[in-house]
């Protein structure tokens, strides 16, 4: 059973996946274990426990294929959803908060949201063929990509309520809803601070300020996903070439339809 797994994986991912997929994990592991031991202040701002999470979410396909199910959608999932999501994982705890990447680079938050949601349209792709093929039912690549679309989206409007939620319930500042917070963090100076929509007035940027992140997010949410509908749009990987999950659901339809036939003759 664990072999039959094993012989899964490595029968699907390229060498050089599994080496860029360890790459980014030792570095997260350093990252780890160095958050735990060296009593930075990223420690105490933000606990291990968040890279340790980022760091099971880089494992997901092997979680999928060791913990779930045969029959679980998830399963018909293409490894390649990897080499996007680990790099997502990466650039987020260990790019943004480990290097502090997040203050170092104004734009570096925004870029994120952009890249987070183009990471959500394609899982979005990867969900819509895995529900063919577990359906065993033909989709226009047109509408899949579309229905990828949605659920990036979803994804992403879903990550700016869960902000939400972590400030009003828990005493969060997700949304930078507080100006002085991350004045502080900037060492005081306010230019520091990215502003994606530029306020000529100070005073209303004060007022504007958890607004205008918020906003802010929104827009290269808007962004990113819009890329990647139209990467899709144009190369629709699972529905193309010798992957094309259509032409695989209609031959072994045919298949199917001829063994009867066949036993009967």
């Amino acid at each position: 059973m664990i072999r039959e797994r094993f012989n899964t994986i490595f029968s699907s991912v390229h060498k050089w996946e599994l080496v860029y997929w360890w790459i980014l994990r030792c570095a997260m592991i350093y990252a780890l274990f160095d958050t735990i031991f060296s009593g930075s202040s990223y420690t105490a701002s933000n606990p291990p426990i968040q890279i340790f999470a980022n760091l099971v979410g880089m494992f997901a396909y092997e979680i999928i294929v060791f913990l779930f199910p045969k029959k679980s959608r998830l399963q018909f999932f293409s490894p390649r959803f990897q080499n996007i999501t680990a790099l997502g994982f990466f650039l987020g705890s260990f790019g943004g908060a480990y290097l502090n990447l997040y203050y170092i680079l104004p734009m570096y938050d925004k870029i994120l949201h952009a890249l987070g949601t183009a990471e959500a349209v394609y899982i979005g792709y990867e969900y819509t063929c895995a529900t063919q093929l577990k359906l065993k039912k033909t989709c226009p690549a047109q509408i899949a990509v579309l229905c990828a679309f949605g659920f990036g989206f979803i994804l992403s409007s879903a990550w700016e309520l869960f902000e939400f939620t972590y400030d009003q319930f828990f005493g969060g500042d997700a949304q930078h809803w507080n100006l002085q917070a991350a004045l502080d963090t900037v060492g005081g100076d306010i230019q520091r601070i990215f502003q994606m929509i530029p306020i000529k007035d100070p005073e209303l940027f004060s007022k504007r300020f958890p607004l205008m992140d918020t906003m802010a997010d929104i827009i290269m949410n808007f962004v990113g996903g819009v890329v990647m509908y139209v990467i899709l749009r144009f190369v629709p990987y699972r529905h193309r070439g010798k992957g094309d999950i259509n032409r695989m659901i209609e031959e072994e339809a045919a298949a199917t339809a001829d063994a009867p036939a066949a036993a009967t003759v």
